[in-house]
């Protein structure tokens, strides 16, 4: 056996990290790190070949990323779910890999998306627990590497197009405050969108970590600024009223922001770059990292409206399988869908179904009264799930419609939660090139480790510093009895910043 390598903790601009120095062969990488968690200590081993993707792949994949926002366990119908149908999904599912132990980083969506394209725990960062504020700094530190930069090395067009949350740096009118670290970009006071410049570039964002194009918003559909921005300028500023929904924050938005419509105007604008790319016909493999703004609250469903007897939410699962289905649309128009390794995933848990104090406002208000479905009635005297010790919020001491769907599917918690329906997350892998055998795979596997199975894929040896916490399941992709990759993670319950275990069977 190759000797172990030597790790020693390092700072950056983001806090504690491990730098590593690897041991490569030719054909297998050997992976052992020490995992610092309070006073908990994981040694863990990995041993992967990269071998099959160095000899029998004579060019790079075509790679697609789909993040869905707070879609639970549960919400597919190939993961068991009996109230909610996602025939695109399923169809995936059937014809590649099926994870049953995926878990994100984190419960919540900015740590579990810094997690995604770094490699890295969330909670080596600053950001111990919740999200980034509206106009907070960038998360990822200017020389870190990430999914973009890693692909964009080895000659891949990389995109990003939707939900970004990760932080940016915002320029500021002549009448900020003199503090603006504390006033405005580490703030929850909606008045601080009165001091940012949207005339201004917009920086430390995709463009600055790695990708060649952007098209997308700050953060989640409920969350100022309502603008959408492309590559480092915001395309419309805030300037018109805007309705609010559940607990949208009530701001200004740009003119061509409408919540209603903003995850179809998503969709459309992936499709989009994937036409553009295949029709400069440059040779160029795509990398397209495209997390969508659905599922998340509000849930605001059209064309599927009423579709699945799961409420508002079920309703926009219906959607976000469209979304799905649009993508395979445009690959397949594109001759690129059987050399494309397509993923379908979540960044974090869902809730647990429509909440009864956000949606009981839509039976009285008149632009939204068409949300408000004939048979909520059926349920409302009588909400499926209530927290009264959740002091927080108004959401769970109220209650939550479930519709008898199980978002979670039968695991314990939700979004936010240090349990596995916050957690524990749907995974599919598909590649028709490739994966030959459709199966489901029952290994414990993190979002945290696509770096290293992306860096596997490519032959592209991680360097000092980059995906300490990556794991490579590239094996499970053509192996069938490929052995257990993880035996351990740690991750975070988003809302409270607890520390996870995982470990065998144990959490």
């Amino acid at each position: 056996m190759a000797p172990m390598r030597n790790s020693r903790i390092v700072e950056d601009s983001c806090g504690p990290t491990r730098e590593n120095h690897a041991v490569q062969g030719r054909f297998t990488k050997i992976r052992r790190e020490l995992m610092l968690c309070a006073s908990v200590g994981l040694p863990m081993l990995l041993l992967s070949s990269n071998a099959h993707a160095q000899e029998k792949k004579a060019h790079h994949p075509n790679i697609v990323l789909i993040v869905a926002d707070d879609q639970g366990y549960g919400d597919f119908s190939c993961y068991g779910d009996g109230k909610t149908s996602t025939p695109t999904v399923d169809r995936l599912a059937a014809t590649g890999i099926q994870f049953r132990d995926a878990y994100a980083a984190a419960s919540i969506c900015s740590p579990s998306r810094y997690s995604i394209l770094t490699g890295r725990y969330s909670w080596r960062t600053r950001l111990k627990f919740g999200v980034l504020s509206w106009f907070a700094k960038p998360l990822i530190a200017p020389d870190r590497a990430t999914l973009a930069s890693l692909l964009k090395r080895d000659g891949y067009d990389t995109a990003c197009v939707g939900k970004w949350h990760l932080g940016f740096n915002w320029a500021l009118k002549t009448n900020a405050p003199a503090d603006p670290d504390k006033t405005v970009f580490d703030t929850w006071d909606r008045k601080s969108q009165d001091y940012i410049d949207f005339s201004k570039p917009v920086t430390g964002g995709p463009l600055d970590r790695g990708f060649d194009y952007f098209y997308g918003i700050a953060g989640s559909i409920n969350m100022i600024p309502y603008v959408f921005i492309e590559n480092d300028r915001v395309v419309e500023p805030p300037s018109v009223p805007k309705h609010v929904y559940e607990f949208d924050q009530n701001c200004l938005k740009a003119p061509d922001w409408h919540s209603r419509t903003l995850n179809q105007e998503l969709t459309e604008k992936a499709v989009q770059v994937i036409n553009h790319h295949f029709a400069q016909r440059d040779g160029k493999p795509l990398f397209l990292y495209f997390p969508t703004s659905a599922i998340h609250r509000p849930c605001l469903p059209t064309f599927t409206k009423g579709k699945t007897h799961a409420g508002l939410v079920g309703d926009m699962v219906l959607e976000f399988d469209w979304t799905v289905g649009q993508i395979v649309k445009a690959l397949k128009q594109n001759g690129a869908f059987n050399d494309t390794l397509l993923i379908v995933t979540s960044d974090n848990g869902p809730y647990p179904g429509d909440p009864l104090w956000g949606i009981e406002k839509y039976k009285t208000e008149d632009f939204a009264k068409d949300l408000w479905l004939s048979y909520f009635d059926d349920y409302t005297n009588h909400p499926q799930y209530i927290n009264p010790y959740y002091k927080r919020s108004p959401l769970w001491r109220t209650g939550w419609l479930t519709y008898g769907h199980k978002t979670a599917g039968d695991l314990l918690g939700f979004k936010e939660d240090a349990w596995e329906g916050g957690l524990r997350v749907p995974l599919i892998v598909h590649w028709p090139d490739e994966i030959k055998t459709a199966r489901t795979n029952y290994d414990t596997v993190c979002l945290v480790d696509l770096l290293a199975t992306f860096a596997d894929l490519e032959g592209n040896h991680l360097q000092a510093g980059e995906g300490d916490d990556s794991y490579s399941f590239l094996p499970y992709l053509f192996n069938t009895d490929a052995p257990q990759v993880r035996k351990s993670l740690v991750v975070s319950g988003g809302g409270s910043g607890a520390l996870v275990v995982r470990r065998g069977y144990w959490i």
